[in-house]
């Protein structure tokens, strides 16, 4: 029963690769309405949308990282 279960692992992981190097935009999209209608169903709207704007805040901020920008900057400027 081992070998079932390492055979479909296997057949499923080529499967994702493969959609991933023809359809990225499909399974990107696809994986993430997955992923906000699960954390709809489990949290409900309003927690989800808190996390979202949570993530939206991360992402802003670690970009401005990533871009080598002061945080400070952004800070002084926005709150000015």
């Amino acid at each position: 029963m081992s070998g079932f279960w390492s055979e479909l692992a296997h057949k499923i992981t080529l499967f994702l690769l493969r959609m991933l190097e023809e359809h990225p935009g499909k399974l990107i999209g696809t994986s993430l309405g997955f992923f906000l209608g699960l954390l709809v169903v489990l949290l409900g709207f309003w927690k989800t949308l808190v996390v979202f704007v949570f993530v939206g805040i991360g992402f802003a901020l670690g970009k401005r990282q990533d871009d080598h920008k002061k945080l400070f900057d952004w800070l002084n400027r926005f709150f000015d």
